[in-house]
């Protein structure tokens, strides 16, 4: 089951999870649920097994800074668009394929609350160890879509496809370590 931050039943000492995220870890905790942010947890006999922070707007975002950003929001009647920006497995889960579930609920709940658009921000964890001088786009998507990386099988193998490279994405010292700030968009419009 699926549960949204703010949502009857959600369990706020759930929201210590956040610490987990080894996507994003820097994010402060207010900054994931303030403004046009939400944070979704997926679980299993009340056990959490994955946690998903989304940005909800008007607009596909393509980096961090606009992630971060409350641009663009003002009523929940131009909300079109949920981001997911951080998708991450929880200590203690158990489920086998609790990621897959997870989006598949959460695409439910966002549709009925007229959110019809869905994407990551995703990184490309192991991009810097695969190319020695920054690869352009066309290289970028072969080894995107050759499985390469942890974060790509993930989204692929869920049915998502890449919507864009966006370079400069996020300037985070993690980033610029692991891809040169190079992130990715998936869409799950297809699911």
């Amino acid at each position: 089951m699926i549960l949204q931050h703010g949502q009857e039943g959600f369990d706020n000492h759930w929201l210590e999870l956040v610490k987990y995220d080894p996507v994003h870890p820097l994010i402060p905790f207010e900054k994931r649920i303030t403004g046009n942010r939400t944070i979704f947890v997926f679980t299993d006999n009340n056990i959490p097994q994955f946690m998903v922070c989304a940005r909800i707007g008007n607009k596909l975002t393509h980096n961090m800074k606009d992630v971060l950003s409350d641009d663009g929001y003002s009523s929940k009647f131009d909300v079109t668009y949920a981001i997911f920006y951080s998708i991450f497995r929880l200590p203690n889960a158990t489920l086998k394929g609790a990621g897959k579930m997870a989006i598949t609920e959460i695409l439910e709940i966002c549709r009925k609350k007229e959110v019809n658009r869905f994407f990551t921000l995703s990184p490309i964890p192991s991009l810097k160890n695969s190319f020695k001088e920054i690869p352009n786009e066309s290289q970028i998507r072969a080894y995107l879509e050759s499985f390469e990386g942890p974060v790509s099988k993930f989204h692929l193998s869920n049915g998502a496809k890449i919507q864009s490279v966006n370079f400069n994405a996020d300037s985070s010292e993690i980033r610029l370590n692991e891809s040169w700030g190079i992130m990715v968009n998936y869409d799950y419009n297809f699911l």
